[in-house]
């Protein structure tokens, strides 16, 4: 019985979950683990000194959305 109840346990708290929310603009790698959950290069660079790691831009995390461009006036038609 405990074993079901262990294991429905880990099951939600998998599926509640969001992997996106963890996702930072920065990477952390060295020879066992990448750890994406930098918002900073200078946060990753703290994390990778000292074990011979590297930092590289997460090209999957979210990004806010690009402003949009300003519109450009209408010019008046002219009568002739």
């Amino acid at each position: 019985m405990r074993m079901v109840l262990a294991c429905a346990l880990v099951a939600a708290t998998g599926l509640a979950a969001t992997p996106a929310a963890a996702q930072g603009s920065w990477c952390s790698e060295d020879m066992n683990a990448r750890n994406c959950g930098f918002y900073t290069l200078e946060q990753c660079q703290a994390a990778a000194s000292g074990n011979n790691g590297r930092c590289d831009f997460n090209y999957l995390a979210p990004r806010a959305p690009s402003a949009e461009p300003p519109k450009r006036k209408k010019r008046a038609k002219n009568g002739h």
